[in-house]
């Protein structure tokens, strides 16, 4: 553990370790004069705290704090010192979508609509503030039982320009996750909403049907697919998926942006009007009931 021991950072006592990352660690704190856990994603001192990973976090307070719905994580405080560099945050303990998605979609699939409706309204607020995420994906929604929703971590948002701005913009970085990345995002083009509406897309893609519309044996590979090939259709790949949910989805994940929904809104209103599957998909046994099923089959031999 890089905190040496370390029990407090700022007027903060770490008192659980929640995830180590390559630059950052995420931790529950506790403010010491207060009693209400908070999260933080912490800079500690050392090699890793360069100029531009403190920046990095700094830009992410500076979009968190422009924002305020029930499915973002709340931002709170960024703080730097002798201690490193942090960012306190909302402490939402719940695993992401992403680790839900490893132990099986199918486990999903009783609640997906909520879900879905929670994340793009989210998401939907963030470009309403004037930011693209640029970095929709599971690993970025944290999901509770309940379908609560947290879209987390504004490291590469960038704010959405607009008329004369976009087009003197010049080259933007290229950043993000390759499995999720549209085609003008990979092309270093100033990006707006439909951008991450690709991204969502290639989202709900996976959570339909546990695989991502694109693959590769290497980057290059991979990137070429998202700028040049179309993705298997959903419904080989998932029988029970309903129709006009198919070609939505495959909507999203249009190469041209003007040929995307205009919005999440328009995504939440369409799921909303109609349902993801054909045949509403039951909730998974719980643990005594898979274990009464394998007894009673047991029985039965």
């Amino acid at each position: 553990m890089s905190t040496g021991h370390k029990e407090f950072v700022g007027p903060f006592r770490l008192y659980h370790l929640i995830r180590v990352g390559t630059t950052y660690e995420i931790w529950a704190v506790q403010p010491l004069d207060d009693n209400t856990p908070l999260g933080m994603k912490w800079l500690p001192p050392g090699e890793k705290h360069t100029r531009q990973a403190s920046n990095d976090l700094k830009h992410e307070f500076n979009v968190g704090k422009t924002l305020d719905h029930k499915a973002i994580i709340k931002t709170h405080e960024f703080g730097t010192g002798r201690d490193g560099t942090y960012l306190t945050m909302e402490l939402f303990k719940t695993p992401n979508l992403k680790q839900q998605i490893i132990e099986g979609v199918a486990r999903l699939h009783y609640r997906l609509e909520e879900i879905l409706s929670n994340a793009a309204l989210g998401l939907e607020h963030m470009h309403k503030q004037g930011w693209a995420h640029r970095d929709v994906k599971p690993d970025n929604y944290l999901v509770d039982k309940e379908n609560n929703v947290r879209l987390i971590d504004f490291t590469i948002s960038r704010k959405i320009r607009k008329g004369i701005s976009k087009i003197f913009s010049g080259k933007a970085p290229v950043q993000g996750t390759y499995s999720y990345m549209p085609p003008e995002q990979i092309r270093g083009k100033e990006v707006d909403a439909r951008a991450d509406i690709y991204s969502f897309g290639c989202m709900v893609y996976e959570l339909m049907t546990g695989k991502l519309p694109f693959t590769g044996s290497s980057s290059s590979e991979l990137l070429n697919k998202h700028l040049k090939a179309r993705p298997p259709d959903l419904s080989v790949l998932q029988k029970n998926i309903q129709p006009d949910f198919g070609k939505l989805v495959h909507r999203m994940l249009a190469k041209d942006p003007n040929d995307r929904p205009d919005s999440l809104m328009e995504f939440y209103r369409e799921l909303k009007a109609g349902r993801c599957f054909h045949i509403k998909p039951k909730p998974p046994l719980s643990a005594e009931e898979e274990a009464a099923k394998k007894s009673e089959e047991d029985g039965l031999k």
